[in-house]
């Protein structure tokens, strides 16, 4: 006799299809969840596509999901697609409830077929849970597990090899079939493979991180279409994250380990107590028999590295590039019960209100399965009850302090203080070592180095008349009005012995689109970046470095020509600049605001 089904027949039928869960990628992390707490090592999520017969269109129709995990006894198989059934009373690992399976199942499909097999796939076994059937009164019990053989398409995934990496399913796994799926959304593989990649490996990152578990997913219509999914993680501080940075190209973003030089792009938090990225916060809870224990919650920060932020790698805002835009989608606190996200906001612990800089800072709540009551843990792993609580609400915490005013103590003050030291990173700037001179100084120092016709130039002529420590002290005043932060000789040496050199300023809006200066002895050219012509035009050119390198290049030879010419004909350099930069002004006047003539 099979195990009775909670009465859905008249009125939970529908009610099931509507279980609480966000989107696709929570329904397909429950699966998942169920399939690393039977402690499978590899896990593939299969995607297939069908022709939409009233679109005419592909959809996606079925997925599967494979694992190699232990495998299911008939008692526990025939229970599974049960509601508030389940094997795991102990609050040991990531399951909760005994609903995932059902409900994250029937949230994307009305067919759910779920094969498992011991010792052996020719012991496969099969339940099944159909909300047509038992809405019509055709089904009104699972049916005890009936042996039967895996879908003839799932068989090519059982014993399968990829390059150098072989996978084997036969001695004990799991299959789960949604089928007929009509809710997921986006309806298309493509588009449903790139949210599940950033999804689930952000929720799975530390199991797939520690190497305890892999995830891929398959396009079932073009099987060399494989996703390996990379941990994804909101702290960025994983050495095998999804999407690292190269200090050399500050600006960029990485995706899985796809360049040379790889690095994370945050670092751990050093509190101003002195507690370097997490501290332990004691909690205290009454657990199953009444008795008053503590658990500890683990809260981890990270911050922003140097490198990727300040005013040597990115002249102007850095939330405009690709390192800024991937960092938005990452902005947030996760929280993260026994090794899996769960939760992923604000939490009332910070405003963001009109401020970008939030991106830039990490944060993640990390706590055990005993403290699930007090978290506020929903049935399906969705959400967090973690909010702030009014003074004459307290006393529905049974004399406990609610978790939200215990942990804001900690987190708000040190948002804040992440919050003031991204500020003041942003307004300075490294010294760059020689390598990392810009290739357009780099360039210039190499042609003049060379050339024999230096001859009296402007440059010339104020290192003749200024002594050095006059030049010192006025290159370690343009250093920092450029951003430099206390300049040592090296780096003050290094200025002035540059041919020229680059800096991007904010001049006004109605200020020159750049300026040059040779009083240092140096060329010094300024670009203007509040001017129409940077805000534009060539905002966009620097985004590439190749391309900005020649604008460099550019200007750099044009102020080199004055430099030469200006002992004999300054007051005719000064006419042509001022001439070029009013003609300059209206060209671009005209191409944004073409006149009806």
């Amino acid at each position: 006799m099979g195990e009775s089904i909670v009465d859905i027949q008249h009125f939970l039928g529908d009610a099931l299809r509507s279980s609480g869960y966000k989107d696709a990628e929570s329904a397909v992390s429950e699966i998942i969840d169920n399939s690393i707490e039977a402690e499978a090592k590899n896990v593939f999520v299969i995607l297939k596509d069908s022709v939409n017969d009233k679109t005419g269109r592909k959809n996606i129709s079925e997925v599967g999901f494979l694992d190699d995990g232990m495998g299911m006894s008939d008692e526990i198989l025939g229970k599974c697609l049960g509601l508030g059934v389940s094997t795991r009373r102990e609050r040991k690992g990531i399951g909760r409830f005994g609903v995932g399976l059902p409900q994250a199942s029937l949230y994307a499909c009305p067919e759910v077929y779920v094969y498992s097999w011991q010792n052996g796939i020719e012991n496969a076994k099969c339940v099944y849970l159909d909300i047509n059937k038992i809405k019509s009164g055709e089904q009104k019990v699972i049916p005890d597990p009936k042996s039967t053989s895996v879908p003839e398409r799932y068989k090519y995934y059982i014993n399968l090899k990829i390059n150098d990496e072989h996978f084997d399913f036969r001695k004990n796994g799991t299959l789960v079939v949604w089928k007929n799926c009509d809710k997921i959304q986006p309806k298309t593989s493509c588009a449903l493979k790139s949210r599940l990649e950033f999804s689930v490996g952000q929720k799975f990152r530390y199991f797939i991180h520690d190497k305890k578990c892999s995830i891929k997913i398959f396009n079932d219509d073009n099987k060399d279409d494989i996703t390996t999914v990379f941990p994804n993680d909101p702290l960025f501080l994983m050495e095998d994250n999804y999407a690292l940075g190269n200090p050399d190209e500050p600006k960029k973003i990485f995706i899985k380990h796809n360049g040379v030089n790889l690095e994370p792009i945050f670092e751990p938090y050093t509190t101003k107590s002195g507690k370097i990225g997490e501290v332990d916060i004691p909690v205290k809870y009454y657990d199953k028999n009444g008795e008053l224990k503590t658990s500890n919650v683990k809260v981890r920060y990270s911050v922003v590295k140097n490198k990727f932020y300040d005013q040597t790698a990115i002249e102007n805002d850095p939330g405009r590039y690709e390192i800024g835009n991937y960092a938005k989608k990452l902005e947030g606190i996760s929280v993260v019960r026994a090794g899996r996200e769960i939760d992923f906001r604000k939490f009332d612990f910070y405003e963001n209100v009109n401020e970008p800089q939030h991106r830039w800072w990490g944060c993640e709540i990390i706590f055990n399965p005993e403290l699930d009551e007090i978290f506020g843990v929903s049935n399906n792993k969705q959400y967090v009850e973690l909010k702030k609580t009014e003074n004459n609400d307290l006393l529905d915490f049974e004399g406990l302090e609610p978790i939200w005013n215990t942990l804001s103590r900690e987190i708000s003050s040190t948002i804040k203080e992440m919050y003031k030291r991204n500020e003041e990173i942003r307004k300075s700037a490294r010294t760059l070592p020689e390598e990392r001179i810009p290739a357009s100084t780099q360039t210039v120092n190499t042609v003049e180095n060379s050339a024999d016709d230096n001859g009296d130039t402007e440059t010339s002529k104020i290192k003749k008349t200024k002594s050095m420590e006059q030049l010192e002290d006025e290159g370690k005043s343009a250093l920092i009005d450029i951003g430099v932060k206390n300049p040592s000789k090296d780096e003050i040496y290094r200025f002035l012995n540059n041919s020229v050199n680059f800096a991007y300023k904010d001049l006004g809006k109605f200020g020159p689109a750049f300026d040059y200066s040779f009083s240092l002895g140096t060329e010094l050219i300024t670009i203007n970046i509040a001017h129409k012509f940077y805000t534009s035009f060539l905002e966009k050119v620097a985004e590439d470095e190749n391309s900005k390198t020649t604008f460099e290049l550019f200007l750099a030879s044009f102020v080199r020509a004055v430099d030469k010419t200006n002992p004999q004909q300054q007051e005719q350099n000064d006419k042509l600049i001022s001439t070029w930069q009013t003609r300059l002004n209206e060209y671009i006047d005209e191409l944004l605001n073409p006149s009806e003539n």
